[in-house]
């Protein structure tokens, strides 16, 4: 067992990448696979666009500080989560997708609960690079998800995406096996709860709060129905979720960036250009077409999806002996902002089309500026 490194422990770090990438493969066939499933279920854009919040997250994250279980969750969280996506094509009834979709939340909160705990500790000085590796892991398999998802189908049929379940087991049988050299530091004091969290946390959960929402906007519209819209607007389904994938790709290149300059000039400016940046690409991506709308989009994955390693850092540099639990809350703002604006964004794309909502998200996705603010200055600079 190993004690925690104090210079940045790449091989540890690239480990725990790897099992960000391995599960976030899977849980991002929903969102290029949802056209196909709206026509199959014969769902609105608000029913494809319910997801369920994780407010158990927080009370998740004191629990894995107390039982010191990160790896045990990290480990399961690709096989956990793999075979559950792995049956959305299976499901006969929109309630039937929720139930799986609801059970598959679970398991991703186990891992983007423990998973960044580790990747703290490993990271020694430099967290913002080390959320920088995390986070671009999940954009890259969000990446190749939309691809592998696409071409099973094409293979074996909507139903048939259930021939990956091997591959996700495997995985986590793979990842056990290698996660056992990481180890986790004892607390020197009993974990906080939810409120004992926001109570120590107040400001900087307040600031982190109103940039997710604001960010939930466009990151979540685009991230989920980008297929959809495309698709709608008369492009092939590979069209559409390569833009997907370029989407995401760009974003990989905006998270690795951003969290590693972030140690540098400070995390509050690296969010604030991000957030600035993305609501006129936005509007340009909705302006343009062809090749130099692929282009956007890749300009517009950079800034809009830079966000994250440097907010994860900011909430983990904060958090003093309660990592999981305030990792918790973070994951469950975000996921509950996510889940509530989704829902705003499908009943605005069923009753004005997808492409009026996505004006009034990138308008909306301004309001967050301010509470970068909010933010305390970083260890290194503002």
């Amino acid at each position: 067992m190993t004690q925690r490194p104090a210079t940045f422990a790449t091989g540890l770090v690239v480990l725990l990448a790897s099992a960000h990438f391995i599960h976030d493969i899977f849980t991002a066939f929903l969102a290029p696979l949802l056209p196909l499933i709206i026509d199959k279920l014969g769902l609105t854009l608000f029913q494809a666009s319910t997801q369920v919040p994780s407010f158990f997250n927080p009370f998740l994250g004191s629990f894995i500080d107390r039982s010191r279980l990160h790896r045990l969750f990290v480990a399961i969280g690709p096989g956990g989560s793999g075979t559950l996506m792995c049956l959305i094509g299976l499901a006969p009834s929109y309630s039937v997708l929720a139930i799986i979709l609801l059970t598959a939340g679970l398991s991703v909160s186990v891992l983007h609960v423990s998973a960044p705990v580790l990747i703290h500790q490993v990271s020694g000085s430099n967290v913002g690079r080390g959320m920088s590796f995390f986070m671009v892991a999940g954009e890259l398999a969000r990446t190749v998800g939309p691809l592998v998802a696409v071409q099973v189908v094409s293979w074996y049929g909507l139903e048939g995406l259930w021939r990956m379940i091997p591959v996700a087991l495997g995985s986590s049988a793979l990842l056990w096996w290698k996660l056992g050299q990481v180890d986790i530091e004892r607390p020197t004091k009993p974990p906080l709860h939810l409120f004992g969290v926001w109570t120590k946390m107040r400001r900087v959960l307040t600031g982190v709060t109103g940039i997710l929402i604001s960010r939930a906007f466009m990151a979540g519209a685009l991230t989920t129905f980008l297929p959809t819209f495309l698709y709608g607007e008369g492009q092939s389904l590979w069209r559409a979720n390569i833009s997907l994938a370029l989407l995401e790709l760009a974003g990989a290149a905006g998270a690795l960036v951003s969290g590693t300059l972030s140690d540098a000039v400070g995390r509050r400016r690296i969010l604030a250009v991000a957030i600035a940046a993305s609501p006129p690409l936005m509007f340009a991506f909705l302006q343009t077409d062809g090749a130099l709308q692929l282009v956007v989009l890749a300009l517009l994955g950079i800034t809009m999806l830079s966000t994250a390693p440097v907010m994860m850092a900011v909430v983990l540099e904060n958090a003093g002996d309660d990592p999981a639990a305030a990792n918790g809350t973070y994951f469950m703002l975000g996921f509950a902002a996510r889940a509530v604006i989704l829902l705003v964004v499908g009943a605005l794309g069923d009753s004005l089309g997808l492409r009026t909502a996505y004006y009034w998200c990138a308008g909306f996705a301004v309001l967050g500026l301010p509470f970068v603010w909010l933010l305390p200055k970083s260890t290194r600079r503002g």
